[in-house]
């Protein structure tokens, strides 16, 4: 059996899926099995893919119908024999030790879950920027610990994911836990997953390299409609994870609501910028300023980044105009001068406030 099941989805990556799955063959660890699950992806992944069936032994492929990364990631679960479960992106990479990093961490610690730090990657004018992000290694070995301590993990995207973490396979198996089948499901997943642990460690390495934007990609996204929606949703699984573990301390709850109006600035920021008229960027923005959560998250949470809480200032004011405003301006700097704007994210995602 080996110690480490490496579940990635494949979809349309075909440019980058060498360099990621090189990456973890390449890793100081060696005793993982790497199941690769070809999503249907049109291109030539599937092919790829295949190659490294006959390069090397630890490598599996899965072939199957285009269902979304979450019934990907859940059919590789179903067949994985490693004592470890972990879901990187096809289209990021690995430093060497990072596997070893987490393996050891989890080894040291007995601990259920092991979530590290990161690297992201992004582009401007063709030159190839990155930042880490990171805190210091903590061990949180109860209940009492894990409930007092994860919300300073939120902001920085560590809790959000799911490659960044090493994930104890009995626990996964153990309590039925699987990939929701909605996009962004990795908050909801990773939500259920602490719901009733006892044990996290956290592993400073950030050997893991996420690409935020590549060389040649376009300056905009298409815009979603539902990012509000899937923001509320996901906000909402985490607080009734909180209200399962009776959390009625002001400090954290401030601190988990802070980040979902840093959440709502991004939506604000998403909306002002779009195509869509006028009238339906104000509609929309009046729907999340007038939402009973939204006003609770603005007017208690404490916003760690200053810039974030700067930005928050319109809604606060509840002036729709100006949030438009401010949302344009946040979209100008984010698409003109990414160095900029990445480098302000890079300070505020670094500020987690760990208590032991």
């Amino acid at each position: 059996m080996a110690k480490i099941s490496v579940i990635t989805p494949v979809y349309k990556v075909e440019n980058y899926l060498r360099k990621c799955v090189d990456s973890i063959l390449d890793q100081t660890f060696k005793d993982f099995e790497l199941i690769i699950v070809d999503d249907g992806s049109p291109d030539s992944c599937g092919s790829i893919a295949d190659e490294y069936v006959q390069k090397d032994e630890r490598v599996r492929v899965i072939h199957k119908q285009n269902g979304g990364a979450p019934s990907a990631r859940n059919r590789g679960i179903d067949i994985a024999k490693g004592e470890w479960l972990y879901f990187p992106d096809s289209d990021d990479w690995l430093e060497p030790d990072y596997l070893e990093a987490l393996y050891n961490t989890a080894i040291k610690t007995d601990a259920k879950l092991v979530v590290s730090g990161y690297t992201m990657e992004y582009f401007e004018n063709g030159v190839a920027h990155s930042y880490s992000v990171s805190t210091p290694k903590k061990n949180y070995n109860s209940q009492e610990l894990v409930r007092g301590n994860l919300h300073n993990y939120f902001d920085n995207m560590m809790m959000a994911v799911p490659w960044n973490k090493l994930y104890k396979a009995d626990y996964i198996l153990d309590n039925n836990l699987r990939f929701p089948e909605l996009k962004w499901d990795d908050l909801h997943f990773n939500m259920e997953v602490i719901m009733d642990i006892d044990k996290v460690a956290i592993c400073s390495n950030a050997g893991y390299h996420f690409f935020r934007s590549r060389p040649g990609s376009e300056t905009t996204t298409v815009f979603d409609s539902m990012l509000y929606k899937k923001r509320k949703e996901q906000f909402e699984h985490i607080m009734r994870v909180y209200r399962h573990w009776n959390i009625k301390n002001r400090e954290i709850l401030s601190v988990i609501y802070g980040y979902y109006a840093s959440r709502l600035v991004q939506c604000v920021q998403e909306i002002s910028i779009s195509n869509i008229s006028k009238a339906d960027k104000k509609r929309m923005i009046s729907d999340i300023l007038n939402d009973k959560l939204s006003y609770t998250a603005i007017k208690k949470g404490r916003i760690e980044s200053k810039v974030l809480s700067v930005a928050a200032t319109p809604m606060r004011m509840h002036n729709v105009s100006l949030c438009i405003f401010m949302g344009k301006a946040i979209g100008f700097v984010k698409i003109n001068m990414s160095s900029l704007f990445y480098k302000i994210k890079s300070k505020s995602v670094n500020k987690a406030k760990v208590i032991n």
